[in-house]
């Protein structure tokens, strides 16, 4: 059964504003997360990040920032397609609206929030979903901490192998900031973005680098190199933003033709002039007729009967020839271009003429095509 021009329409503009709703929420997260999250496009690869920062958050007893992202934001979250990214609307809605995703259908959201509520509200979830082990392990911990067992006393000391006083040879063994490789400051620079990459005021590489220096100073006695520390941190929070640029960026397309230009001699190849169909379509002087029949070639056009519902309003009722509209088409290369989008116009424009000549009120137009970027539809009305 095949849709209408005008439901297929609709099913574009959906998928468009899907699309558009995704990078809301990536750039969101982006804002509030900073570098760390910054490791794709896809909004689903970015939330499964932002999870890992606010799992870390939660086992360094960090405060997750509740109201950092903006609410709205995390309700279209909330009804993403995609059981991530609404987790991480589940960890960080306001507990009233995160009451709602209780009922969500992945045990991974529903979790996240019952986290965050009451026993008696969670003891009812359990009820609606008794297959849900880790549901269920949640439901009983809140029932043990809100009958007042007292939670284990968190350790803020660093743990020291040799006690209050160094045994043997121990103290005998003295570790240089030469012995440590660069491979370990890449590793100590990666944990440090990890952790702090998502400051909201920034400038904060200088400010740990010089505290983490201090610290180790006086708990190992090894003084550390901070600038190559802090020259780490910066590789770091760099790698992650041409990450997220990806090979379509400018710099990397310049360093790849760069790459590719010279031969083993060094000597620059010559390079062939690709030829464009569609533009030598739009530049060449085709008549009306011929133009329609060229261009219904390259882009693969497929027509159809009029439609009953305008037929009926056809002048030339003593024409023989069924007149077949254009239903959809292929562009050449698979991506839309000012150049396709001029030869289409053109096109549709012609398609018009030669209806009007011929005293048929129709009017032909195009747009986007619900099967993919590399479609284009057309939509038939009276004029």
């Amino acid at each position: 059964m095949h849709l209408k021009l005008e439901e297929l329409q609709r099913v574009a503009k959906k998928t468009i504003k899907e699309e558009q709703k995704s990078a809301t929420i990536r750039d969101e997260f982006f804002r509030v997360f900073g570098p760390p999250v910054m490791v794709s496009k896809n909004c689903e690869r970015v939330a499964e990040v932002v999870n890992e920062q606010l799992d870390l958050f939660e086992s360094s007893g960090r405060d997750v920032q509740h109201g950092a992202v903006k609410t709205s934001v995390l309700v279209e979250a909330s009804i993403s397609n995609s059981a991530v990214v609404r987790k991480v609307a589940a960890r960080l809605l306001p507990v009233k609206m995160a009451a709602r995703l209780l009922n969500d259908p992945s045990s991974s959201v529903r979790c996240a929030a019952a986290k965050r509520l009451s026993f008696d509200i969670v003891k009812e979830t359990v009820k609606k979903f008794p297959n849900d082990d880790q549901l269920r392990s949640i439901a009983r911990q809140k029932k043990l901490n809100e009958a007042g067992l007292p939670k284990p006393k968190e350790v803020d000391e660093p743990f020291d192998m040799y006690g209050e006083e160094p045994l043997g040879d121990a103290v005998k063994t003295k570790v240089s900031d030469k012995d440590l490789p660069d491979s370990w400051y890449e590793r100590l620079a990666h944990k440090l973005c990890s952790s702090y990459g998502g400051n909201l005021e920034g400038n904060w590489e200088e400010v740990i680098a010089t505290r983490v220096v201090a610290s180790h100073y006086s708990t190992t006695g090894v003084k550390l190199d901070r600038e190559k520390l802090l020259k780490s941190i910066f590789k770091c929070i760099k790698d992650r933003e041409d990450a997220v640029l990806g090979e379509g960026s400018l710099k990397s397309i310049a360093a790849r033709l760069l790459k590719e230009s010279y031969l083993e001699d060094g000597v620059l190849p010559i390079l062939e002039e690709r030829k464009d169909p569609v533009a030598d379509l739009l530049e060449s002087n085709y008549s009306t007729a011929q133009y329609i029949d060229t261009a219904e070639k390259l882009f693969s056009i497929r027509k159809s009967s009029v439609p009953a519902g305008i037929k009926k309003y056809r002048l030339g009722e003593g024409h023989q020839v069924e007149t077949l509209v254009p239903v959809n088409g292929k562009i050449p290369g698979g991506s839309m271009t000012s150049i396709v989008e001029q030869a289409l116009d053109r096109y549709v424009d012609s398609w018009n003429k030669r209806q009007a000549l011929a005293g048929e009120p129709y009017r032909l137009s195009w747009g986007p095509h619900a099967s993919g970027i590399d479609m284009v539809g057309f939509n038939l009305q009276l004029k």
